[in-house]
């Protein structure tokens, strides 16, 4: 399975005026200049523990929606995206003549 590219919808928050989750402080100009000068193809990165990046898909540029909650202190940037490697992870209850006619979706998996 996974002949395709995946699509995903990605909805990021930024939070401005307080901490996030890195202690870091935006101002909500600099992350309103942000988001307006985002670029339409940008990398999907997976990072793990040990700060190994790869690649596993770029936003498309198909949408780029852009809410500010001023209350809570956050933007939230959503974009459409495709992700290379992903694929539902099956278990086969059958097969006939060579050919899965039976089946049962475990999960989703990402290749990294």
């Amino acid at each position: 399975m996974g002949d395709e590219l995946t699509k995903v919808k990605l909805t990021i928050p930024l939070s401005f005026g307080k901490p996030n989750k890195n202690g870091s402080v935006f101002t909500e100009e600099a992350v309103e200049n942000a988001v307006s000068h985002l670029q339409k193809s940008l990398p999907i990165i997976c990072q793990d523990d040990e700060s190994y990046a790869k690649v596993v898909g770029t936003t498309t540029g198909d949408s780029h929606i852009v809410t500010w909650d001023f209350e809570n202190q956050v933007c939230k940037m959503t974009v459409d995206g495709v992700l290379f490697d992903c694929s539902p992870r099956i278990v086969v209850n059958e097969i006939e003549d060579g050919e899965i006619s039976d089946f049962r979706i475990t999960s989703i998996g990402l290749t990294i």
